[in-house]
């Protein structure tokens, strides 16, 4: 059976049982990669879950998709395409609006799970929207100013959740930046747990088992 065409191209695993209470997973990839990616961790994680996870919407030269282009300045500081990066929330916020709409799910709750350019993604949805978020798994990722309010309501975001997890050893996206976003959670007293692990830009087998164990715990506290 075919899916129904939603904008974005998506993968969609519906959850194994409470379907029409079971929360909405949206998996948003990094720079570069493509929607199998963090697809292919669905069987390692929880059944009870909806996961779709969806394609980037800027086609890169070399096969992969991002949300917005990332590119250098003269002396090799990094430039975010902040523009873009605005509209691929508005593409994501139409596509969940779509993807409830179209699999009958309008009240379940929606969690967000991304990686890198797609954690960046999902700090900016959660924390603009907070009314539509309630947890987030942000892998490899930080807070990008510009994406997310210069001031916020605490009563707003203090019902969400983190899962924040970073590699120590990080030359893509370095562990400072993930540090700094720890702190700015805390000023805002949301809840998160934080690990760090000693690997690179990915994500190891201690952090996916990190990362499942807090799913479950998320999933029976409903």
């Amino acid at each position: 059976m075919s899916q129904p065409s939603l904008g974005l191209t998506y993968n969609y695993q519906a959850a194994k049982k409470n379907a029409d209470q079971a929360p909405i997973v949206l998996m948003i990839h990094g720079y570069g990669s493509h929607e199998n990616d963090l697809f292919g961790m669905v069987p390692a994680l929880p059944e009870n879950v909806h996961y779709v996870s969806v394609r980037g919407s800027h086609t890169l030269g070399f096969g992969g998709f991002a949300w917005y282009e990332i590119n250098f300045n003269q002396v090799g500081d990094k430039i975010n395409n902040l523009e873009q990066a605005k509209n691929s929330l508005k593409t994501l916020r139409h596509f969940v609006a779509q993807f409830r709409e179209a699999y009958d799910l309008k009240s379940n709750p929606l969690w967000l799970m991304g990686f890198s350019q797609g954690t960046i993604l999902s700090y900016g949805y959660a924390l603009s929207h907070p009314t539509e978020v309630q947890k987030v798994a942000a892998l490899s990722g930080y807070v990008l100013k510009g994406l997310v309010p210069e001031q916020y309501k605490p009563t707003e975001v203090q019902h969400l959740q983190f899962f924040v997890s970073h590699g120590s050893q990080d030359d893509i996206l370095p562990i400072s930046a993930a540090r700094q976003t720890i702190t700015f959670l805390e000023k805002l007293n949301i809840s998160h747990v934080y690990h760090e692990y000693p690997v690179g830009h990915g994500v190891s087998p201690d952090n996916m088992h990190a990362l499942k164990k807090w799913f479950q715990e998320q999933l029976n506290s409903l």
